[in-house]
């Protein structure tokens, strides 16, 4: 999320702005107090944008008058526009003991809660608003961000729908509008919005790249496109753009395009290492490495210290069978960048296929130690205990096996760690956890060779003759189309939702 949800806090500025205009206009709660004349002429002094000024006068009624309510929600509403909220929140806190059934205040205190990042304060307080004013805007388009930031995007739809044009035509919230329809695989809103993003003469290019690379992420690659190419049209164009419309391009099958942007991306920025980098993996995915090396170099040549290109450079040649090359590329990686993971991931690999396995293990154990949340290193951590010996001990089976877990809770869905607990499993005298684990990586991933031969061999050992020869027929039928172990572990590398540090 450009990822929309990382700075969630912009998404609502303008919205904010709007309802604490509002406020100044309609937020009373009663008659006024006998100081009517100075109040008005703080709210006056507020419109004008003079918050200190009102602020003064403010606190000047609020020592005449304590018990007035609409004075603390003024005085909150001062204090919110001077941006310091800490001070805001007692104010609209007091207007509310004093009047518990004051709406205004209290939305106001939503708002401001959500400003200091307590989301499930600000979500409670909107939400017992709407149990008394269910028709008002402002609390379901805050209620929809809170669900947005859940990922339930099926709450956040249901709210933002209620909360009207106060999402779908506010430009800030409206990424976040955008994806919860995508991710509801509701169609009616997002075609409302190529309208409204590309129908302008003079679009907003932020808006519009924004609202591309959602279409991008959500595999509505026609729309996405048309995004990209109206950011050309109109001469919005950066190396991003070009970047996002070739991906587009070979999302949509189209080769020669997807070339051409990325040549352009290149051009526009030929210091991006992410432009070299996603060319480069172009090229690969169709079968030239030989063209993706070279792409890389051309990086390196304007970038020689950038760990990101010297890190894919290691990998294509890896992918090319040449080690030494790929361990060169990896290690000067590492040295320029000691803390990244992947580089000391790769390492390991390659000590593990020369079989050093016990110093491949230090060297994921590393990795694991510089990105504890990388199930991968745990995997792979496991994988080298237990080649480290034709039967290896009961510790270095426990370590292998907590490493796994491990691995386990970050990606659940990590079919390798399941087969491998299984094998460990199988060791350690458990044949029905054994099973287990291959069962649920054979439900991830069908055609997962380890497990398909493990539990082929297990169902054998159990007479249950008819289900190991399935098992096994399929474990001839994938071996065939394998690639060599090499390519197999790089490829654990390749799928790394970050690769540059």
């Amino acid at each position: 999320m450009s990822r929309s949800r990382r700075h969630p806090n912009r998404l609502v500025r303008s919205a904010v702005r709007f309802f604490s205009g509002l406020l100044l206009l309609s937020s009373l709660c009663g008659p006024l107090s006998s100081q009517e004349t100075p109040f008005i002429r703080a709210q006056a002094l507020l419109k004008q944008g003079k918050a200190q000024d009102a602020l003064e006068l403010l606190l000047d009624l609020h020592r005449a008058q304590p018990s007035d309510a609409n004075v603390c929600q003024q005085i909150g509403i001062a204090y919110t526009k001077l941006q310091n909220l800490n001070e805001a929140e007692k104010f609209y806190r007091e207007a509310l003991r004093l009047n518990p059934q004051f709406w205004a205040a209290r939305k106001n205190l939503g708002t401001i809660l959500w400003f200091l990042d307590r989301k499930v304060e600000s979500e409670r307080e909107f939400l017992a608003v709407t149990k008394v004013l269910p028709a008002d805007l402002v609390p379901h388009l805050y209620l929809g961000l809170a669900a947005y930031e859940r990922h339930d995007f099926t709450r956040a739809k249901m709210e933002f729908e209620r909360a009207g044009t106060l999402a779908s035509s506010n430009r800030e919230v409206l990424p976040a509008v955008l994806e919860s329809y995508l991710a509801t695989r509701d169609v009616s809103f997002p075609a409302k919005v190529m309208e409204q993003v590309t129908g302008s003469d003079e679009p907003d290019p932020a808006l519009v790249l924004r609202v591309g690379a959602l279409f991008l992420r959500y595999r509505e690659y026609g729309r996405a496109a048309v995004a990209f190419e109206k950011l050309v049209a109109t001469h919005n164009d950066s190396a991003e753009v070009w970047r996002m419309l070739a991906e587009t391009y070979d999302r949509q099958s189209k080769p020669e395009q997807a070339y051409r942007a990325y040549s352009r991306a290149t051009e526009s920025d030929p210091n991006s290492e992410d432009n070299y980098i996603a060319f480069a993996e172009f090229a690969y995915a169709h079968g030239n490495n030989d063209y993706a090396l070279q792409v890389v170099a051309r990086g390196l040549q304007r970038l020689p210290e950038s760990p990101g290109l010297l890190f894919e450079q290691g990998l294509l040649w890896a992918l090319k069978g040449d080690g030494s090359q790929a361990d060169n590329s990896f290690k000067e990686a590492s040295r320029l960048k000691p803390e990244w993971n992947l580089p000391l991931l790769a390492l390991g690999i390659s000590r593990l296929e020369s079989g050093d396995a016990a110093q491949a293990a230090a060297l994921f154990d590393k990795a694991r130690t510089a990105n504890p949340r990388d199930s991968r290193a745990h995997y792979l951590y496991a994988t080298a205990l237990s080649r480290k010996a034709d039967v290896i001990s009961g510790e270095t089976r426990a370590l292998a096996i907590g490493a796994l877990h491990k691995a386990l809770e970050i990606d659940p869905n990590d079919a390798r760690s399941h087969a491998l607990l299984g094998q460990l499993n199988l060791a350690a005298g458990k044949p029905d956890a054994a099973s287990l684990e291959w069962e649920t990586a054979l439900k991830i991933e069908p055609e997962n060779a380890t497990a398909l031969y493990a539990l082929g061999l297990l169902r054998r050992r159990q007479g249950e003759t008819a289900e190991a020869e399935r098992l096994l027929q399929t474990f001839r039928r994938v071996k065939r189309k394998m690639p060599g172990e090499e390519k197999s572990l790089v490829q654990i590398l390749r799928v790394a939702p970050e690769k540059r540090p």
